[in-house]
């Protein structure tokens, strides 16, 4: 997720009248073109309404709160789908002989009495 200014995290807290949001955005500009060079992140273009009690409205990118909440790749934990044939072939006894270091690796297991060498 983009890293979002202080000054925008403070916009966000509470809206700005006209005078402050004009300093904002401007000492927004300062802080872009001042910081050291890191990857581009975009930060949202701010149309201010013209009546100082409204909150600001966000115009060009999603909705920078719906952004600060954002999920990318939804739920997590349905990674493992076991299988009997892909766990076999790949830790199997028969793949720990063909690989190269895999006789090293029964040759340990042997060493330490371990009862199953492989799957």
């Amino acid at each position: 997720m983009p890293r979002i200014f202080r000054q925008v995290a403070l916009a966000l807290a509470r809206p700005p009248t006209l005078s402050q949001a004009s300093s904002t955005v401007s000492s927004l500009l300062q802080s872009q073109r001042l910081s050291t060079p890191r990857p581009t992140v975009l930060a949202p273009s701010i149309a201010f309404q013209s009546h100082s009690l409204l909150a600001p409205t966000f115009t060009g990118l999603p909705s920078a709160l719906l952004r600060l909440n954002q999920v990318r790749w939804g739920s997590r934990g349905t990674e493992y789908q076991p299988s009997q044939r892909v766990r076999k072939r790949r830790h199997g006894f028969l793949a720990r002989k063909k690989s190269q270091h895999g006789p090293k690796i029964l040759a340990r297991r042997r060493a330490k009495g371990r009862k199953f060498l492989s799957h």
